[in-house]
């Protein structure tokens, strides 16, 4: 994977308490992050630490104020990506703002392999996303509106999966359908990252399922990483304050 942030700070301007005020809310503040290649990063925190924000800097949709981020060792920003557009599949946490609900399914799992340059009319690489996400590929020619939450999401995750990416980043992707259909998408994303050899980077509340898909955790606060390295070591013996309530929230007891 091979992601390095160094020193990122990210800030916005937001509405105060009075129309007429503004201020500056700080989601990143020097953060620093690196990401080795081979290994599948879970990025945890509670809401408002600076996990979607990070995502933003880290695939080069938004520039830090400050810092800089590294993919395979070349600094990429939003007017210079590098490779990374070529590198990274991206599944959002709602399949609504990535879906467009106008195209046929089929039509949406071409784009991304279109954009890339790959040659061919590309019906055979739709139909094998389909089948991977265990849905039918008879239904490449239906519109987002006629599935379900969850079904839309394994569209997500195919088209996602079409470039054969090295590096899979999945913002929250299980947050929005029911349990059940949650468990089968950990278990497929789970799956398919292995077969197909692409690392993942998962951003998180669930502390359950980022131990379940990745070896290793960044935890977040204030815009910060306050703890990282092998999951199951950070989980077990947590150091940060941020880390003891994260678990206190899953277990419903005071982690010491």
């Amino acid at each position: 994977m091979s992601f390095t942030l160094a020193g990122v700070t990210r800030r916005y301007t937001v509405p105060g308490d009075r129309p007429w005020r503004r201020v500056v809310r700080t989601a990143l503040d020097g953060l620093d992050l690196e990401v080795p290649a081979g290994r599948d990063l879970a990025v945890v925190g509670a809401s408002g630490s600076g996990k979607s924000t990070l995502l933003r800097v880290l695939l080069a949709l938004e520039a830090p104020e400050a810092g800089t981020v590294r993919f395979r060792g070349e600094v990429v920003t939003p007017r210079r990506p590098g490779a990374l557009r070529r590198a990274v599949g991206v599944v959002a946490q709602d399949p609504g703002s990535s879906l467009d609900p106008r195209l046929p399914v089929g039509a949406s799992l071409r784009e991304p392999l279109e954009c890339a340059g790959v040659p061919g009319d590309h019906g055979e690489r739709v139909a094998e996303l389909l089948d991977a996400v265990g849905l039918d590929p008879a239904v490449a020619d239906r519109r987002p509106a006629a599935f379900s939450g969850g079904e839309r999401q394994r569209i997500a995750l195919a088209r996602a999966l079409a470039t054969r990416p090295a590096v899979l980043v999945a913002d929250e992707p299980f947050s929005a359908v029911d349990p059940t259909t949650r468990r089968r998408l950990v278990t497929l994303v789970g799956h398919l990252a292995r077969a197909s050899g692409t690392r993942l980077l998962l951003v998180s509340h669930d502390l359950g399922i980022a131990q379940r898909l990745c070896a290793d955790v960044a935890v977040l606060a204030a815009g910060r990483v306050v703890e990282t390295g092998p999951i199951d070591d950070v989980l077990a013996r947590p150091s940060a304050d941020a880390t003891r309530a994260l678990l206190d929230a899953v277990l419903g007891v005071e982690v010491p």
